[in-house]
């Protein structure tokens, strides 16, 4: 993997794929590490209704953790290590599965109520 890119262009939004090829969310953040004076580094990607909200504009911030769960503390981000991170082409592909990541959680949530139906 290229060791330079533009983060925001190249990752955000970008779809996470696991070991199995499941598709398991979307990039919602980009934790950063680094101190002060040293070259900034990928810690983490952020993903679920929580770290999305941190991208609204600020006005419409408040709104927006009601209605998709709370910030980065919040129960519904999950945190997916950089060091999970085997590849970045057309999608973010990962070493592991997603449910050993705690991935795709928000959308087995929403899921349930058609696994009733015919075909679920």
């Amino acid at each position: 993997m290229d060791e330079r890119f533009d983060l925001v262009y190249r990752l955000l939004d970008d779809q996470i794929v696991d070991v199995d090829g499941r598709r398991c969310g979307r990039v919602d953040d980009i934790e950063l590490r680094g101190a002060p004076g040293e070259p900034a580094r990928i810690g983490a990607l952020l993903t679920g209704r929580g770290a999305y909200a941190a991208r609204i504009p600020r006005p419409f911030r408040n709104l927006a953790r009601k209605l998709f769960g709370d910030d980065i503390r919040g129960a519904t981000v999950q945190r997916v290590p950089w060091s999970e991170v085997e590849d970045v082409e057309a999608a973010v592909r990962l070493y592991g599965r997603a449910e050993d990541l705690a991935l795709g959680r928000d959308d087995r949530e929403l899921q349930w109520p058609f696994k009733r139906l015919p075909g679920g």
